[in-house]
């Protein structure tokens, strides 16, 4: 049972524990559900399930690295069960891509018990970084990424930092001049404050910002946001979309799915960006 706010629970019946551990930083579970299949747990809290994570790992991923001409270089921070990583390696000019995650732990038990997601990371253009993901990026060379996608818990404890100004401001130094950066930005529903935060904190550094969605039925409020920052094309054009005709496999985004995710629910709109009528520059 996760308690997803303090007036909200979801309960899943769970047939079988399949991993369970403490790490230095988080308690860890693998179950087997009934209802979404294997399901990965931090502090009991969903991250993924086999079920559901395709809409979230997609969502994350293809908006941005569509906004790139040629993503090559492709930084994922967090992201230990792999899925992130999944879906970069569809784009076909990806050469290389690092993934920063805090927790060898998860990573390790994600690689037995996870397969579908976590046997990306065995392919020899991904390089596995166990490390803090904000002292990763402040390390890394200037202008030497295309991409950086951030898969972070919510804003809590260790992931608090992964949502800061200054965070996204080493995001941008380490971009180059068309790169974007997407983050997760929660449900508009549940976490207003966290989806309109993490909009503007993001536009006090780039000159572009939109906010796509997806159903993810196992997180809480089920409408979830991704937040794209990009120093080039802008995500929600209609090039974006079309330059996706050459993935292959994918589950839930599709180049018809890609421009209507960029249209928010009228409420969601308001809460990120205030006033349509305001909303003609490129932050919106």
């Amino acid at each position: 049972m996760e308690q997803q706010t303090a007036d909200m629970r979801l309960a899943l019946r769970c047939t079988e524990t399949l991993y369970h551990g403490r790490s230095r930083y988080q308690d860890i579970a693998i179950y087997r559900t009934a209802q979404f299949g294997r399901m990965l747990a931090l502090d009991d809290v969903i991250m993924l399930t086999e079920s559901d994570e395709f809409a979230y790992h997609e969502m994350l991923v293809h908006p941005a690295l569509l906004a790139c001409p040629r993503p090559r270089r492709v930084l994922v921070v967090g992201g230990g069960d792999g899925g992130a990583v999944r879906e970069v390696l569809r784009h076909p000019a990806v050469d290389e891509v690092l993934l920063a995650e805090l927790d060898g732990d998860v990573l390790a038990a994600c690689r037995v018990h996870l397969p579908w997601t976590a046997s990306a990371l065995d392919d020899p253009r991904v390089h596995v970084h166990v490390a803090d993901g904000a002292e990763f990026v402040a390390a890394q060379s200037t202008a030497s990424f295309d991409a950086v996608l951030v898969d972070a818990p919510d804003p809590v404890g260790h992931a608090e930092v992964l949502f800061g100004t200054e965070f996204y401001a080493q995001c941008r130094r380490i971009l180059g001049s068309d790169g974007v950066l997407a983050v997760q930005s929660d449900s508009p529903f549940v976490m207003p404050g966290i989806t309109r935060g993490v909009v503007g904190r993001l536009a006090e550094g780039f000159p572009t910002v939109r906010v796509c969605w997806a159903v993810v039925p196992t997180y809480a409020g089920s409408l979830w946001t991704f937040s794209v920052a990009s120093l080039g094309a802008d995500p929600a054009d209609a090039p974006a979309a079309q330059r996706g005709a050459e993935l292959q496999g994918c589950r839930y985004w599709s180049p018809g799915l890609h421009q209507g995710a960029f249209i928010l629910p009228a409420f969601a709109e308001r809460l990120v960006f205030g006033p349509r009528e305001t909303a003609a520059s490129g932050r919106r």
